[in-house]
């Protein structure tokens, strides 16, 4: 039936139900996407990460995708907001903006001190709230733009520690000639992904020679191993937090060798435990943050 021959009541009364329809949709698709992270499914989707498999698969923005990856954290560790949001005491607005605030909190009591405390709030007012108690102004976000000639122009502002440490870093690198914010941020970057580099190969660490039938793998294999990822995961072709992983686990005998080693994402890697040793055993080790 066309929404046109609707009367003003029952179209009032039909838009009611299907906001109510849509608000428990949402909240059964939190639950849902806590699970998936729980079981790190999205890595058998070779997405890497909740955010890209959320984006990938269910045609949502990005700042979509963020709302309700943020909020979900927070349903995760407040089960109480769960309750909350059913009764429109919070938005995902809301959730998504304290998302960092209560990971970082073991207090149960405290966590659902600032759930209530978030009951009836806008974003700006919750954001004020998050930005006093964490003693941190929120910095602006930063943008960044890559070029055809392999060159990035990122755009941020520094706030508290960061812009003190900028302008001391900016002071010491004078010495050298160093003076334009692109050569100063441009050595910070240089000097922390050579030792990135060095902590990922194991140069400087004595584990990094032991033989093939230790966990621990030679700073040689590693070479070898990055080499052929192309330092990237080898599931979801993910950058970030990269680890080496058995392929056929050490603790069910494989050894450090080259063809039992590989590189994976730590999400990546944590499915692999997951398949290799089961969702129950893993729950006691994996950082459901």
């Amino acid at each position: 039936m066309s929404l046109r021959n609707l009367s003003d009541e029952m179209l009032i009364a039909d838009t009611k139900m299907w906001n109510e329809k849509e608000e428990h949709c949402t909240r059964q698709f939190l639950r849902h996407i806590n699970e998936v992270n729980r079981r790190r499914l999205f890595c058998d989707d070779q997405t890497g990460s909740l955010f890209k498999y959320i984006r990938k698969n269910f045609n949502k923005s990005d700042s979509e995708t963020s709302r309700r990856v943020l909020a979900a954290k927070t349903l995760r560790h407040v089960p109480n907001a769960d309750k909350a949001l059913a009764k429109k005491q919070v938005t995902l607005t809301n959730l998504a903006e304290v998302s960092g605030l209560v990971g970082n909190i073991k207090s149960s009591k405290r966590k659902n001190e600032i759930l209530e405390s978030i009951k009836g709030k806008t974003q700006i007012q919750t954001r004020e709230m998050v930005d006093k108690i964490t003693g941190k102004k929120r910095a602006t976000r930063s943008k960044s733009h890559s070029h055809s000639d392999g060159s990035c122009r990122i755009h941020l502002t520094l706030v508290g520690e960061a812009a003190k440490d900028y302008l001391f870093v900016k002071e010491q690198l004078s010495n050298k000639g160093l003076y334009r914010p692109e050569e100063i941020v441009g050595h910070a970057i240089k000097t922390t992904a050579e030792s990135i580099r060095k902590r990922i190969m194991g140069i400087g660490s004595r584990k990094s020679k032991v033989t093939s039938n230790s966990r621990y793998i030679p700073a040689t294999i590693k070479k070898v191993v990055i080499a052929r990822s192309g330092n990237k995961c080898e599931n979801c072709g993910s950058k970030y937090n990269l680890q080496f992983d058995h392929i056929t686990p050490y603790g069910t005998g494989g050894e450090s060798a080259i063809g039992n080693v590989r590189q994976l994402c730590s999400n990546c890697n944590t499915r692999a435990a997951i398949v290799a040793f089961s969702q129950q055993k893993m729950d006691l080790f994996i950082n459901q943050s």
